[in-house]
């Protein structure tokens, strides 16, 4: 059966309407591009320092759409409109980052009405895989929005190898800078998190976005995926909870979690009893609705198998224990 590149509408070639309206403008882009990552090389936004999934994932920005296909190269004074990401160039099952991210990010959309920036999947003029999402950080008259990350929101310092000290800050500390309803969204999506198997949700991975009124509000969720297919990581980036739950273990010993850490967390931030009800009522039973979308996906049958292993482990451990 085939999908949509987009939202994996099902008996779809290529992109649906709304697909194409939501990340084109309409206009009828096919799946597979016409140039190659190594045509567009010159602007990937280099290698950030780190061993994360993120940290060694390339990236690039490519202009507006035009006619049917993406353009590659930014010309003179052109905004980028999109960022593309090629498969990962190590860890295990490299060639299957770009769907593992299209996936998790249509998951935290269409299930649980997080968020996202918009994304597709896609194909290099080459037939290998990539990863497109649309910017968020521009306003509908292409005006740069400001846009800042967590690791400068929450003045994280850097080691003297340049490197953010991820774990000098917890979940916890982003209550500080939050609104109410923020606090509510970001608990959402730790929760998901979790349950993805996403160990590369640090600083750099959650971000303020300027509104059109001016405030600063959580953006839109991005690179969000299971990095448990590729590599075998943490539970979660960061620890929960100020006394360092997790690392401050003696060495050895595993920090367990389970719904209870984010209540817990809910009511560190003042969210009121109801809404963490609501909150667990929401991600509980629906396992069988993840598993659909996996099975849809553009996953290999190896790197399918091993996020439908994630999330029957995480669904147990957080609602079962």
């Amino acid at each position: 059966m085939k999908y949509c590149f987009g939202c994996l509408k099902e008996n779809v070639e290529g992109f649906c309407s709304s697909c194409e309206k939501r990340l084109f403008n309409r206009s009828k882009i096919k799946p597979q591009l016409n140039f190659n990552w190594e045509d567009i090389s010159k602007v990937i936004d280099g290698y950030p320092a780190g061993f994360s999934i993120s940290g060694v994932q390339t990236k690039g920005f490519i202009g507006k759409a035009t006619g049917s296909e993406l353009s590659p190269i930014l010309k003179d004074g052109e905004k980028s409109i999109y960022i593309i990401k090629p498969q990962l160039s190590r860890f295990d099952l490299p060639f299957d980052s770009p769907a593992n991210e299209h996936v998790t990010m249509q998951m935290a959309k269409q299930i649980y009405g997080i968020r996202t920036a918009e994304c597709c999947f896609m194909r290099f003029a080459n037939g290998t895989p990539a990863y497109v999402t649309r910017r968020f950080d521009y306003n509908q008259d292409e005006e740069k929005l400001n846009q800042e990350d967590f690791a400068s929101v929450l003045q994280a310092k850097k080691d003297n190898g340049g490197k953010y000290k991820y774990f000098a800050k917890t979940y916890e500390d982003f209550g500080d800078v939050l609104s109410a309803l923020n606090k509510v969204e970001f608990i959402r999506i730790l929760i998901f998190n979790f349950l993805t198997g996403n160990g590369d949700a640090h600083l750099k991975n959650f971000s303020l976005l300027e509104t059109s009124d001016g405030d600063m509000q959580l953006s839109p969720s991005y690179d969000l995926m299971n990095t448990k297919i590729h590599v075998n990581d943490s539970t979660i980036a960061l620890n929960l909870f100020r006394e360092l739950e997790r690392t401050s273990l003696p060495k050895g010993q595993v920090y367990s979690y389970s719904i209870k850490d984010f209540i817990e967390l809910g009511n560190r931030f003042n969210i009121s009893d109801r809404l963490l009800k609501k909150i667990v009522t929401e991600f509980e039973g629906t396992e069988d609705k993840m598993k659909a979308m996996i099975n849809k996906s553009f996953l290999s049958d190896e790197a399918r198998k091993k996020y439908l292993e994630t999330i029957e482990k995480n669904f147990k451990q957080l609602f079962v224990g």
